[in-house]
């Protein structure tokens, strides 16, 4: 994981209600926000130890970033603010806010397992048993899905209640909408589309070769293709393939705006 998209309303200071795209830079180890009308950049943060995932809580006014090497939540506030700096156990990548509770899913690679962390604490909460290597996770309306990139399965938790999922090779990014998961199968080229309340995999999406993520807008589906250098994008009710488009190299982490366009991290 280079690259990471998220996106949030906020409002900046000497700056009009914006909508910011943050960006995690592995290598730069910094974090970019990007105004995402303009697409001007408006801060470059430093942010060591390989950053990876990044997400962001508009609703709290919070940013939350992993540093894989480092094994570290970091907390901003919209504006890019540190706001706190919390250390990880095992091996941390992905990572998720619950939208009800606004605590972090941070999968554990080391310990094959996903912890929920309070980043106002940083104390941990809770932690499920994963399959192998965890990597991307998503949680919505209390489902929870996470990708088990060297299990070749995902692992779907609904309360008390767990339960792995055969997928294609090497799962790795994870989004949910509209009570189906969408699961990149890195080295199958497809996604796999799983019904959340059947918990099974009720379709295949080709893409092209070593897709990464998904985000929606408009009523389609866009998943990014690392080695193509593209997006191929489908229709989001009937599952089948619309076009490809062309990017620059190396598309990963991709997300929507409020007015449906789609912003892609290359």
């Amino acid at each position: 994981m280079r690259a990471a998209t998220a996106l949030a309303l906020c409002l900046l200071a000497g700056v009009a209600w914006a909508e910011v795209a943050a960006v995690t830079s592995q290598n730069a180890g910094a974090l970019t926000l990007v105004d995402t009308g303009s697409l001007q950049v408006l801060a470059t943060l430093p942010l060591p130890g390989k950053p990876a995932a990044v997400a962001v809580d508009g609703r709290r006014g919070r940013i939350l970033a992993v540093a894989v090497e480092t094994a570290r939540l970091h907390v901003f506030d919209l504006a890019g603010a540190p706001l706190a700096d919390w250390p990880l156990a095992g091996a941390p990548f992905g990572l998720a806010i619950r939208p009800q509770t606004g605590t972090a899913l941070v999968t554990d690679q080391a310990g094959n397992l996903l912890r929920e962390i309070d980043p106002v604490t940083g104390e941990e909460l809770a932690q499920w048993q994963t399959g192998a290597l965890p990597s991307g996770v998503a949680e919505a309306e209390g489902v929870i899905l996470v990708a088990n990139r060297d299990g070749d399965s995902v692992t779907l938790i609904r309360g008390e209640v767990q339960q792995d999922i055969a997928v294609g090779h090497h799962p790795f990014g994870v989004t949910l909408h509209d009570g189906r998961g969408f699961v990149t199968d890195v080295l199958s080229d497809q996604v796999s589309v799983i019904d959340l309340a059947g918990a099974a995999v009720i379709a295949t999406i080709p893409t092209g070769e070593r897709p990464y993520a998904v985000a929606f807008a408009a009523g389609r589906g866009f998943v990014t293709n690392q080695y193509a250098a593209s997006l191929t994008v489908f229709d989001a009710q009937s599952l089948a393939v619309i076009a490809e488009i062309a990017t620059d190299d190396y598309p990963e982490g991709l997300a929507a705006t409020t007015d449906g366009q789609i912003l892609v991290a290359n």
